[in-house]
């Protein structure tokens, strides 16, 4: 294969959503494009600017956030998707407090041990839970 049919691949694949570099490489592989050409294709792109792993990152985490997931559970999908990429990953009370607001409060009365169950889970440190939980109380 050709070069130029890498690049025309990596691009049919940016214009439907975006990756991180990690992925694209995964994606081209599999597609049986040459190695070498991949790397080449993917340094272009990080180059001028059109496959940003760090913007990528920080509006994954963001969305993560928004859907109510923890710093653990954001970090450890991060690494799968995009390997090591530096990101601020600072747990918040206020949105722990606002998403027990939302989906648990109805079930704190029944099962306290099962809310702090669920919301574990979902990736947040134990520590918050039972902190954020005493002061709701």
């Amino acid at each position: 294969m050709s070069m130029k049919s890498t690049k025309t691949k990596a691009f049919a694949l940016l214009a439907r959503k975006g990756y991180f570099s990690k992925q694209l490489r995964q994606k081209l592989t599999e597609k049986g494009y040459p190695e070498d050409e991949i790397e080449a294709v993917i340094a272009e792109l990080t180059r001028r600017g059109w496959l940003n792993d760090q913007e990528l990152a920080n509006r994954y985490v963001e969305q993560q956030k928004q859907k109510g997931y923890g710093a653990k559970r954001i970090a450890l999908q991060l690494r799968e998707k995009a390997g090591q990429v530096e990101v601020d990953l600072g747990e918040s009370e206020e949105a722990l407090r606002d998403l027990i607001q939302k989906r648990y409060l109805s079930k704190l009365a029944v099962s306290r041990d099962k809310v702090i169950q669920a919301l574990l889970r979902r990736g947040f440190s134990y520590d918050l839970i039972v902190r954020v939980l005493q002061t709701d109380e």
